[in-house]
């Protein structure tokens, strides 16, 4: 059986713009064939964070667009995870505990949130960001910082 990763849309995006970790997720991701879990919320992510790829001209609007559809053509492989009023309400709990301490943000909450109320708890949580790892970590799930 598969092992389901959670991946967080700062990882992710790594599999649709050439970047540092890009070859060590894709290895993963070939070695394991994992059920990959995103959240709703990664969608909207993805699309905002290869337009401001383009803005910051590392791509042009031609690889914008090949990675957009490359990435709406894969999201039908994936587990989407919706934002619902229980993961927000958990979102708003993490941003009460750990975002006054740790400086959790809003949008990160919403991720991690929707990896811990997920119906089945990822057996790895991926992201690239090292301070939403290390809350992941304190909430008990196995990261991965790629």
């Amino acid at each position: 059986m598969s092992r389901r990763f959670f991946i967080d849309t700062s990882a992710l995006i790594k599999l649709y713009h050439e970047e540092s970790g890009t070859e060590r997720l894709t290895r993963l991701i070939i070695s394991e064939t994992p059920i990959i879990v995103i959240s709703d919320l990664t969608i909207i992510e993805m699309v905002s964070a290869l337009a401001k790829k383009v803005r910051t001209r590392e791509i042009d609007e031609h690889i914008f667009n090949e990675a957009v559809l490359n990435f709406e053509n894969d999201v039908s492989a994936f587990e989407v995870t919706d934002i619902n009023e229980n993961i927000k309400r958990y979102a708003s709990y993490l941003l009460k505990t750990v975002g006054m301490q740790r400086g959790l943000k809003s949008l990160d909450s919403l991720q991690l949130a929707s990896a811990l109320a997920a119906p089945e708890t990822p057996e790895l949580f991926i992201a690239a960001d090292n301070l939403l790892g290390e809350i992941a970590e304190l909430q008990g799930l196995d990261v991965m910082i790629i």
